[in-house]
């Protein structure tokens, strides 16, 4: 039976300085709280019949705020305790409530490390410990000089990139490190779906406009066997869209015992910076705050009066372009921030990524975490051949969506030999399959009619000349109807399925097939009409998962992709009676 390591009495105190953390980690917990202070300080003073100031009122609540703040900050500190032997790290902390954690180290999933101006200042290091199956990181240490950081993590064996865990200087036995997944491994079938003799029985709903089918990861006999006039489909996805063969397990884990690292330079940061399609989202933001400032604290000043003074009639075609300036160039500050010295390392089957300017980060995710891999080209990369590498991760991710960013933008020329070195098990497709031109109409056609619909009630009642911007709309749905259009497409190998798509920006996602959760065909009443259908597969990914699709592609097509899509190769059994 382990000890435990309190017993010990080698608990340790955590920096003076981290007194900082918690006082933000307090505030935020006292966010909710912050509408009650204007309710103190203006009803205060009726309730109990006192002439108070308000301003000095307001000064003692807030001085109260700010010194319960930093008292509690300091207790957090004062009664935080952790000691980590090569078994487990114990935590105890709390004010009110004592509380004590204690991780063993089989269950660590990840330590990852974060650096923020503060820290920098006293050269500390802020620990995350991730466990599989957490929601959020299981324990933050904050503030811990550098060399203690690393006695944790070597303590562990999480020493970075460097160590799995299951390799430590002592030799002790943990977690082995797998080797990438391949996508030739066999996978346990998902939960069984209930079906009815002589085939599948398609879950439909009288009511709706829309028929789907669903099933886990192998489709019954039936739906194989009587799929005799697609087989010409199915030799037509075989023949054409294919990928390279997959390496071999022993040439795939030769390559990672070879350590990789590759780090972005300045020309391909500030390249990045500039034109990420994040300034349109700022721009819109940006547009909501000054439309709210408006309306809430310069209710007596006419704002489009004051425009027309400054910049005459065409105040609106002058203030966009000033507007959209500054949200530009709050995005490329805001990007050259977060990934300045991006740099990403890859030894013993883990990948290290550090980056950051004011707040410095390292994580570190084992390649068995990976479910997929998106090579991603917004419309602005696509003249200058730039691409991004992001993975879908299960697990925690610091960001809120649920994928990471491996590298921010590669050139073309540099994509495949990034794979080959940071993730070997994927493949990018030699050609890819193309959804039919014929499918124009549901992806561009049908959505610019309803846009121009939307958009004549603008032409009629907004003021001229600006009434013409309504149109806007319609031509943004037809371009981007048309480059999903043109970026919708499949390929398949061994062990992988590719599907791309996408409108402004095209994503190519690669899935082993050993890793998709569930797979769906599904048909509207439109797509019936013209034999086509939509395919969605599931993968497991962040905090929940994250689903791919291939829309308006012929239903034979979708179904042998369905079938295809299976990690075991298909058994030929005669029809079920």
């Amino acid at each position: 039976m382990k000890s435990n390591p309190r017993e010990k009495g080698e608990m340790k105190r955590l920096h003076p300085i981290s007194i900082l953390f918690f006082c933000a980690k307090g505030l935020k917990e006292m966010y909710g709280f912050l509408p009650i202070l204007p309710l103190i300080v203006l009803w205060g003073p009726r309730v109990t019949g006192m002439e108070v100031s308000r301003f000095w009122l307001t000064l003692v609540v807030a001085i109260l705020a700010v010194a319960l703040l930093i008292l509690t900050a300091w207790l957090r500190w004062s009664r935080f305790r952790y000691v980590a032997d090569a078994t487990a790290i114990s935590i105890e902390h709390g004010v009110w409530t004592r509380q004590s954690m204690w991780i063993q180290r089989e269950r660590i999933q990840s330590i990852d490390t974060t650096q923020n101006i503060a820290d920098r200042m006293f050269g500390l290091i802020q620990l995350r410990i991730e466990t599989a199956g957490g929601e959020k990181p299981e324990a933050v240490l904050p503030s811990l000089s550098a060399a203690e950081a690393q006695r944790i993590q070597q303590t562990l064996g999480f020493a970075g990139a460097n160590a799995g865990p299951g390799r430590t200087a002592e030799g002790e036995a943990g977690r082995e490190v797998q080797p990438a997944a391949t996508g030739l491994e066999s996978q346990e079938s998902a939960p069984p779906v209930a079906y009815l003799r002589g085939g599948l029985h398609p879950q439909a709903d009288s009511n709706a406009a829309s028929l789907t089918t669903e099933w886990p990861q192998d489709p019954p006999e039936a739906i194989r066997s009587t799929a005799g006039p697609r087989q010409a489909a199915a030799s037509a996805v075989q023949g054409e869209g294919v990928l390279p063969p997959h390496a071999g397990s022993a040439a795939m884990g030769a390559a990672l015992e070879d350590g990789a690292s590759r780090k972005i330079s300045p020309v391909m940061l500030w390249s990045y910076a500039l034109t990420s399609y994040k300034t349109g989202v700022v721009f819109l933001i940006l547009t909501g705050i000054i439309s709210r400032l408006a309306d809430n604290w310069f209710k007596d000043i006419d704002l489009l009066d004051l425009l027309n003074t400054w910049f005459g009639s065409s105040w609106l075609l002058i203030s966009l372009p000033i507007l959209f300036l500054l949200a530009w160039a709050i995005t490329t500050l805001e990007l050259l921030n977060s990934n300045y010295g991006f740099r990403i390392e890859r030894k013993n089957g883990k990948l290290k990524v550090e980056k950051g300017l004011l707040e410095k980060k390292q994580q570190t995710i084992e390649l068995e975490r990976i479910q997929a891999l998106q090579i991603v080209q917004p419309i602005l990369h696509r003249p200058f051949g730039w691409f991004s590498i992001r993975a879908s991760i299960t697990g925690n991710l610091d960001e809120k969506e649920k994928s990471f960013i491996l590298f921010p933008i590669l050139r073309k020329s540099e994509t495949e030999a990034f794979l080959q070195e940071f993730a070997p098990a994927f493949q990018i497709p030699e050609t890819w399959n193309k959804v039919e031109r014929s499918a124009w109409m549901p992806y561009a056609g049908w959505p610019t009619l309803i846009a121009m619909i939307v958009a004549i009630p603008g032409l009629i009642w907004i003021p001229e000349p600006y009434n013409w911007l309504s149109l806007l709309l319609p031509l943004f749905v037809l371009l981007t109807g048309w480059l999903e259009h043109r970026n919708a497409g499949w390929a398949q190998g061994e062990g992988q399925l590719a599907i791309s798509g996408g409108g402004l920006e095209q994503v190519q996602v690669l899935i082993p097939k050993r890793r998709i959760q569930w797979r769906r065909m599904s048909q509207n009443r439109m797509q019936d009409r013209s034999s086509r259908a939509t395919l969605q597969i599931s993968l497991a990914a962040g905090k929940g998962e994250q689903s791919f699709k291939l829309r308006h592609a012929q239903a034979d097509v979708v179904l042998t992709l369905l079938q295809e899509a299976s990690p075991r190769q298909p058994r030929r059994q005669e029809h079920l009676s």
